[in-house]
């Protein structure tokens, strides 16, 4: 979701440009309806992409200011990514930015890449060809691709239905990118049955959701469903009792299990992964007549086999904390890759965080990999916020997970629209939770998009956005 997206005959823009779209009930509610998916939308894949690309809305650059929605919670600019990456390449011009439209399929946009990704490559050379000096290096020049969350499907689609694009990637760097799927996408379709306010947003962004392909794409197609005695994997049903539309829900599964068999691999593949973030890993249904599906933050192993691991002496499976960046949990980020560098990051800042552009700077110069900046076991400091946001007048109850102790540790909320700074909270022990995590409350003066920051003075800080807007009329 981290591209602007406008209007293609008006040029109006319809995200990722003004956050009024989100806080002022008469612009929201507009806004939020131009970006379902029409019928054509709804069924565009990779031949539509080849045959006759659609042209209704159209994706016209990354975002350049911090974003937010229900559940995915907060996505920080790519301004930095991109000016980390340009500053050790031979020339701006080898940097190509990808927007593409992420309401529709992965497929489509895959396809899209792929042709993009090409004539890239081919001007490049042909300049590389025409400059002495850089011809003289013999290397012949390949692609590198820096992918965020939704990206990584995207150049994983583009690879696989181009073979020669394949071939000429050195490699792929996925930050954050949920290759088995997230949970959290299950409860961005389940938003109307919650009873989250304000009962406006939610539903609108319920509403459009639920005609995108986007969003389907990114069901959860591992074992999830929390039966109690067994762990099943998410239906087409299913998907539709909670929220979301069958015929794209019965797609997007099927392509999770032809993942599953095919063992495509990318090339070069270094995975950057989120650790030790509260993360729904799992779901219950909490009442078959309600539709209600209830996000869990654990997960399930299976063995060799592919049968659930049970707990020792019982029959009910196993259940573990496997952590992850707070939307994409550990095994469904890693996606098998052993190359993996493990930081401590929300998901929608990781494109900012320290360790992962100087990761992804060493694997476009060839230097050795980076020793893991987290631990690798999901263990460690968290930030955990409303991820429904808030309203005006009501206090945030902001949490630091993982640390022993309040001594030494900031944590500060400021404007990230108008860097107006806010004071910093103080942090105690939480008397309603058993596990040691620490808290402060915060109460927004202004409706706004605010920037938590926890500072541990040990490691890159955790920041996560957290929108305020006024209660419902």
């Amino acid at each position: 979701m981290g591209s602007v997206l406008e209007d293609a005959v008006t040029g109006r823009p319809l995200w990722g440009v003004d956050l009024a779209m989100l806080t002022k009930p008469r612009i929201s509610g507009g806004l939020l309806g131009a970006l379902h998916a029409d019928e054509r939308e709804r069924e565009a894949d990779a031949d539509t992409a080849r045959r006759a690309p659609l042209t209704r809305i159209r994706a016209t650059a990354l975002l350049t200011r911090p974003w937010w929605l229900p559940v995915f919670e907060g996505l920080d600019p790519y301004s930095d990514v991109l000016k980390s990456v340009t500053g050790v390449v031979l020339d701006p011009q080898a940097v190509a930015p990808f927007p593409y439209d992420w309401r529709l399929a992965v497929a489509y946009n895959g396809t899209l890449l792929a042709r993009t990704a090409r004539a890239h490559l081919t001007r490049w050379r042909e300049r590389v060809a025409a400059t002495p000096d850089w011809a003289a290096g013999g290397a012949r020049p390949r692609l590198v691709f820096v992918a965020h969350s939704m990206g990584g499907l995207v150049v994983r689609a583009a690879l696989e239905q181009d073979p020669e694009l394949a071939a000429d990637t050195r490699a792929v760097i996925t930050v954050g990118t949920p290759f088995l799927g997230s949970a959290k996408s299950v409860l961005a379709l389940n938003l109307l049955h919650t009873g989250a306010r304000p009962k406006r947003l939610v539903r609108g962004v319920q509403a459009m959701a639920a005609t995108l392909p986007g969003v389907h794409d990114l069901l959860p197609g591992y074992r999830c469903l929390d039966r109690g005695v067994d762990v099943e994997r998410l239906s087409a049903a299913d998907v539709a009792r909670f929220g979301g539309d069958a015929e794209l829900a019965a797609r997007s599964l099927a392509e999770r299990t032809r993942h599953r068999q095919d063992g495509f691999t990318l090339p070069g593949h270094r995975a950057i992964v989120g650790e030790a973030q509260p993360t729904i890993q799992s779901l219950a249904e909490q009442h078959p007549d309600l539709r209600v599906a209830a996000g869990r933050r654990y997960a399930f192993d299976v063995d060799a086999d592919g049968d659930l691991v049970r707990a020792p002496g019982s029959d009910l499976p196993a259940r573990r904390n496997a952590s992850g960046d707070g939307t994409v949990h550990l095994p469904s980020a890693r996606a098998g890759t052993e190359a993996v560098t493990y930081v401590y990051g929300q998901h929608g800042t990781l494109m900012r965080h320290d360790g992962a552009l100087r990761q992804i700077r060493r694997v476009i110069q060839e230097r050795p990999q980076s020793p893991y900046l987290g631990g690798g076991d999901g263990t460690g400091p968290g930030l955990e916020t409303p991820e429904l946001g808030g309203t005006l007048g009501q206090p945030l109850i902001l949490a630091a997970t993982g640390l022993d102790t309040p001594a030494g540790v900031t944590l500060s909320v400021h404007s990230a629209t108008t860097g107006r700074p806010g004071h910093p909270l103080t942090l105690r022990r939480d008397p309603e939770r058993t596990d040691g995590t620490l808290s402060a409350r915060f109460t927004a003066d202004a409706p706004d998009l605010y920037r938590v920051v926890l500072d541990t003075g040990r490691h890159t800080p955790l920041t996560q956005l957290v929108l305020v807007t006024l209660p419902d009329a």
